[in-house]
């Protein structure tokens, strides 16, 4: 499962990370970044905020294919080269779908909404819907966390660890200088880092007071065998240009079985173990996702995470839970 993630990426490195080949052209094209559409009254701030410990009702960069991208849109990054309509573009949307039928402020539906069991996507009454109408997703991340449990049961604690995908000798996934040093060109595309692709759903749900809100629920499946060792689900991640173009270009017609059957679980991945405190998700350090000895292991929780972790008061509905989750404010 995917409960937390890492992004800590400008939107110009993320729109050039997300390279992908469309057509005929044979050259790569990068997204478009567009600016989540803002709150009618100013206040709520439906914004991007880079951060190495994302839990869900964050916003986040996600990458998707619209009709009418240029509707809502302030970017300044204008590199897509097709034509406005079918315009592949990332927007921050909200971690953790929001339900349809939901009244009042948009975290406060206390569902687990952030993961969507693929076995199950086709009996959701959440899920099933936003399926049926193609509103497919790729989300995009630096990595995910995932905690392992080590020790005997009385004694048992989480270890946790950064998952990322496989990247070229000595490039370092948390390194701000491997992201912003990489080059990207048609002809060849985007030849830094390798960014994180997760197959989701997203929605657009409308608030009381009329806002347009996006979020959207990362894809789970049965872990493979190179994931199995760490936890019994993972994320449905897109390996391939093939994958994520499949994903985001499916049509109405296409069969739904066809379409779940793209999503396979993925083996290029890499992962490490990181300091303990990023179970604490008001825990802002960027070195959330630096990796630490494993002979030393974590460095602890002070008393101060501690206080500041409360429980998880959400409730359970028929899909999947993140595992250390809890509701944060935006930041500001």
């Amino acid at each position: 499962m995917c409960g937390r993630t890492a992004c800590t990426l400008a939107p110009d490195v993320i729109c050039r990370a997300c390279t992908y080949k469309n057509g005929t052209s044979g050259e790569y094209q990068q997204p478009t970044w567009q600016d989540h559409p803002p709150s009618s009254d100013g206040t709520t701030p439906y914004t991007y905020y880079p951060s190495a410990n994302i839990a869900p009702t964050r916003f986040t960069p996600v990458m998707y294919k619209t009709s009418n991208a240029s509707s809502s849109n302030n970017n300044t990054q204008q590199n897509n080269q097709e034509s406005s309509t079918n315009k592949i573009v990332v927007q921050p949307m909200m971690f953790g779908m929001i339900p349809v039928y939901h009244k009042g402020e948009a975290k406060s539906h206390g569902l687990s909404t952030n993961n969507a069991r693929i076995e199950g996507i086709l009996d959701s009454r959440l899920y099933k819907p936003v399926l049926n109408k193609r509103q497919l997703c790729v989300i995009v991340a630096q990595g995910f966390y995932e905690w392992k449990t080590v020790g005997a049961t009385s004694g048992a604690k989480k270890q946790p660890y950064l998952i990322f995908a496989h990247q070229d000798a000595n490039v370092k996934v948390a390194d701000a200088t491997s992201w912003t040093n990489g080059k990207w060109s048609p002809a060849k595309g985007w030849t830094g880092p390798k960014i994180l692709k997760m197959a989701g759903l997203y929605d657009v749900w409308t608030s009381p007071k009329g806002d347009k809100v996006y979020s959207y629920t990362i894809i789970t499946m049965a872990s493979n065998k190179t994931m199995s060792w760490l936890h019994d689900r993972m994320p449905a991640i897109l390996e391939s240009n093939e994958q994520v173009m499949g994903w985001l270009n499916a049509s109405l017609e296409m069969d739904t079985k066809e379409l779940l059957s793209i999503l396979k679980p993925a083996t290029a991945l890499e992962w490490y173990m990181v300091d303990s405190k990023v179970g604490n998700s008001r825990c802002r350090d960027m070195d959330c996702m630096e990796p630490i000895d494993p002979k030393k292991g974590s460095k602890g929780s002070s008393f101060m995470d501690k206080w500041l972790k409360k429980p998880d008061k959400r409730k359970k509905d028929d899909d999947e839970f993140a595992t250390p989750a809890q509701q944060p404010k935006l930041e500001k």
